[in-house]
């Protein structure tokens, strides 16, 4: 009887942890088939999107605040108050449809443009109840990820730094 219990929490043990090594897999596999499908139900099971829009609005504030310079059009809309409007007309199902699915769906990017494609990108394991998707060119730009009950949720996008195409 010990020996069977002991055999069964080995087998929970191994369980748990082949989910916990292979759950962010499992998730951007999931959200990018339901980008590919058009399927914003099921890709919005992996997005809080109060937490993404309070996080991009949060970094527009402090780089407002901050007093650094940027010429750019992001620049502009921030100085001019526009972005965090646009903000939250960019974070909906449709605009992380743009993110997870595998292909093009407006051809390249523009030169000059930060380009975030989970394609594009790698995983980064950095705690526990958190991972990162990483650009593959090093470049700055990244998709957090964090564990929410069972599921991985994606909850920010960090910008990368002014001026930095």
């Amino acid at each position: 009887m010990k020996r069977v219990l002991v055999a069964l929490l080995l087998i929970a043990a191994v369980a748990a942890g082949g989910w916990y090594w292979a759950s962010p897999w499992w998730a951007l596999q999931s959200m990018k088939d339901a980008a590919e499908a058009r399927d914003v139900t099921a890709l919005s099971r992996h997005v809080d999107y109060p937490a993404v829009r309070a996080s991009l609005k949060r970094q527009l504030r402090a780089r407002m605040e901050s007093g650094e310079r940027d010429d750019g059009v992001l620049g502009a809309l921030v100085a001019g108050g526009i972005a965090e409007r646009l903000v939250d007309i960019a974070v909906t199902p449709e605009g992380m449809r743009v993110i997870f699915a595998a292909a093009p769906l407006a051809g390249e990017p523009e030169p000059g443009r930060v380009g975030l494609k989970a394609s594009d990108m790698l995983v980064r394991r950095d705690s526990i109840d958190r991972f990162s998707m990483i650009r593959r060119d090093g470049k700055p730009g990244t998709l957090v990820f964090r564990l929410r009950g069972a599921r991985w949720m994606l909850t920010e996008i960090e910008l990368p730094p002014q001026g930095l195409q």
